[in-house]
């Protein structure tokens, strides 16, 4: 019980950092990812079973829940490299190329979210 008050308030102190639309936004794409995804997985045609559906399920919302924080660690890498630099592409190529990035981070936030946790964490006590 008390590992869940404290991904609780990791979420509540991660709208405070970056705010409630930031956050919301996130959401929103991590779920319609893991969404398109299942979607993919649970074709009547495909066979798999049972277990490796469910496992694989339970993975992708693991990765839901940490792709905030992932986009967030991936906004701040960014910011510290690029920080106000302007590129002109056409609307088309950015949204494409954010679309690629966007699932990039939600198929790897397993791996960074802990890594992102702990560099927006840590850089905020600084």
């Amino acid at each position: 019980m008390d590992f869940l008050i404290k991904v609780k308030n990791c979420y509540r102190e991660l709208g405070h950092m970056l705010g409630p639309d930031f956050v919301g936004k996130s959401f929103a794409i991590a779920f319609v990812l893991e969404g398109l995804m299942i979607t993919l997985l649970t074709q009547p045609g495909r066979p798999s079973h049972p277990f490796t559906t469910v496992m694989t399920i339970a993975v992708y919302t693991v990765s839901s829940l940490l792709f905030p924080f992932t986009r967030a660690g991936w906004e701040a890498f960014k910011d510290l490299f690029a920080s106000d630099t302007v590129l002109f592409i056409p609307s088309i190529v950015g949204l494409v190329l954010s679309f690629i990035v966007n699932g990039m981070l939600w198929q790897a936030s397993i791996f960074l979210g802990p890594i992102a946790i702990w560099y927006l964490f840590g850089r905020r006590q600084h």
